[in-house]
């Protein structure tokens, strides 16, 4: 009798969505910097030391390296030798599953419809970001952050303690730490203002006092890295940074005109609606003014509004349907309890299955191998090792640095000229690389200053097409993907 009431309608829509977004998760390896990532753990596990300046550049060996992200980046390694990519994408796959269990358990009193399609939409809404990449530890440390926000604003819970343990883990796994810091300071904004508002209040008061000796404690354990307190500037330079907000596209604003941002627009406009329904608390509006902004900024901060806001929209909805609904006497029927119970099994099976299918197909070798050789400079790079004497200094494409970083070091002929770690690579660099992608004025002279001799480069791009016009450089290498160049 009890597992035919568990087999509810509840757990067919909620058990059919969390199923659902593993497919979402669950993906295979796009993102550029995995492939660096991926080089750099090895090294360190084989070094049994963090790197001090760049090893993969001929161009600033010299600049100090504060990996911001060492211990993801030895777990990304040894997940890998053990398990291949595979194991890479289900491992980050589950880690983001379960920022939205987390969620989930942030809203689980409300009525249950609500729920399943609130996740389902945030779900969808954060889609163009998923996917094996060590952001999404920054967003699943912050579902648990605000759900122990929630819960300690609510009076439910004291689980807020643990923030500044979270906060040394955070920051040995990754430069999004400060994001943390973030939503304690809207917590504490909202309870000072409230604290100033309603002076009779005890409350405000204690969670201000709290609230401020919990941000007090986590600053200091942000220091309990190997790196120390010289941690702490970096993600200001990586925002500060007009050359990365500028090259970079996954710090660009989000363009409204593509189609996979739309879902992340709906949602917006679904949380503004709400708004309307049920007026939010000052912590819940100043929360989401704060993300919104944020992913209005860069698209890479769309899942940060996705955790924030998902619960938001959520309560504000469940909130409203409950007046409503008591307002009408509307009662939701249900089928019969023991045929509901089998069709709930029946129908989460092949929910279950047809998931299981798609995401095997998704994170395949095959499929895998063939994403990396259309996006990536494969056929190139092994040219390159079959002519080890061609060139000693390379120009690369951007994104393409970490997949020939991780493909040829320590060879000394074939480092590359920048790769994904932009705040390593400096602002200086950043624009020179640009001044030649773009072909500004002075862009035969930055290839001369750093005495390039090859260059590796998107096929039918500006940069390609005029190398074919200049009598210094011959065409050695094409395919679909890349041209290899080296200079006479």
């Amino acid at each position: 009798m009890r597992l035919i009431e568990r087999l509810s309608a509840k757990t067919l829509l909620l058990g059919g969505v969390m199923i659902v977004t593993l497919s979402l998760f669950i993906s295979s390896v796009q993102d550029p910097d995995f492939w660096w990532h991926l080089r750099i753990g090895r090294w360190m596990v084989d070094n049994g030391r963090l790197p001090s300046t760049d090893i993969f550049t001929f161009t600033v060996p010299t600049h100090v390296w504060t990996d911001h992200e060492y211990l993801t980046e030895i777990l990304i390694w040894l997940v890998y030798s053990a398990t291949g990519v595979v194991g890479i994408s289900i491992a980050f796959g589950l880690l983001t599953w379960a920022g939205f269990w987390i969620i989930y358990r942030q809203v689980r009193r409300q009525p249950w419809v609500i729920v399943g399609v609130g996740l389902a939409i945030g779900a969808v809404a954060g889609s163009p970001i998923w996917g094996p990449r060590a952001q999404m530890i920054t967003f699943t440390l912050s579902c648990l952050e605000l759900y122990w926000l929630q819960g300690y604003i609510s009076g439910r819970s004291r689980a807020l303690n643990w923030v500044p343990l979270v906060m040394v883990l955070w920051a040995n796994l990754h430069g999004g730490w400060v994001i943390g810091f973030v939503w304690l300071g809207v917590a504490l904004v909202a309870e000072l203002i409230g604290w100033a508002w309603d002076r009779g209040n005890p409350a405000h008061r204690a969670h201000v006092r709290f609230l401020a000796i919990i941000t007090v404690f986590s600053v200091v354990a942000v220091a309990a890295t190997p790196h120390g307190f010289s941690l702490y500037p970096y993600p200001f330079q990586t925002q500060g940074s007009v050359a990365q907000q500028k090259l970079i596209v996954e710090w660009f604003s989000p363009d409204f005109h593509e189609f996979y941002l739309r879902p992340f627009e709906v949602m917006i406009f679904l949380v503004i609606i709400g708004f309307t329904l049920r007026r939010p608390t000052l912590y819940e509006f100043l929360l989401t003014l704060v993300a919104l902004g944020l992913a209005l900024q860069s698209v890479r901060n769309v899942v940060l509004f996705v955790a924030v806001a998902t619960p938001v929209m959520i309560n504000s909805y469940s909130a409203y349907w409950k007046e409503l609904s008591a307002a009408r006497g509307w009662k939701l029927q249900l089928p019969p309890r023991r045929i509901f119970a089998v069709v709930t099994a029946i129908v989460l099976t092949v929910i279950a299955l047809a998931t299981a299918l798609r995401i095997t197909d998704s994170i395949s070798p095959d499929r895998q191998q063939s994403l990396t050789a259309t996006s990536y400079p494969v056929g190139a790079a092994d040219w390159l090792a079959s002519h080890p004497t061609v060139g000693t200094r390379m120009y690369n494409q951007y994104g393409w640095g970490g997949y020939l970083a991780n493909r040829f070091y320590p060879d000394p002929n074939r480092r590359v000229f920048i790769f994904g770690e932009a705040a390593l690579m400096g602002d200086p660099l950043l624009n020179q690389y640009q001044d030649v992608q773009t072909l500004r004025s002075d862009w035969k002279q930055v290839l001369d200053q750093y005495k390039v001799d090859y260059i590796v480069y998107n096929r039918g791009e500006a940069l390609a097409n005029v190398l074919t016009t200049q009598p210094e450089w011959t065409l050695a290498y094409e395919d679909s993907v890349a041209v290899i160049y080296v200079r006479k």
